[in-house]
């Protein structure tokens, strides 16, 4: 496995499990679900400049967590590809620690 892979892996995980549990026990993940995906929105600025910088990412409920993560995976996912020689460890090890904290 490569470094995109492991990424897209532990994305993949933590959406699959945020859209599997109970609205009730994905609420008190909230703030950390948004942590993440203000991180990967920021990684994703760094390798595509043509991003507009003052985009706030919203803050959503608990039945579309799973959703906005994807989303904004998967534009980093699409920027990491275009960017050989990035590094992808913080957004890597952020989705690792969230998926872990899930129940």
């Amino acid at each position: 496995m490569n470094d995109l892979d492991d990424v897209a892996t532990e994305l993949r995980r933590v959406v699959d499990r945020l859209n599997s549990l109970p609205l009730t026990k994905v609420e008190p993940l909230l703030p950390g679900c948004h942590e993440v995906a203000e991180l990967i929105v920021a990684r994703t600025r760094d390798l595509e400049p043509t991003m507009p910088a003052d985009h706030a990412l919203p803050t959503v409920g608990a039945s579309a967590a799973g959703a906005q993560l994807a989303v904004v995976g998967r534009d980093y996912l699409a920027a990491l590809s275009q960017s050989p020689g990035a590094d992808p460890s913080a957004v890597r090890d952020r989705l690792t620690e969230l998926r872990r904290a899930l129940p």
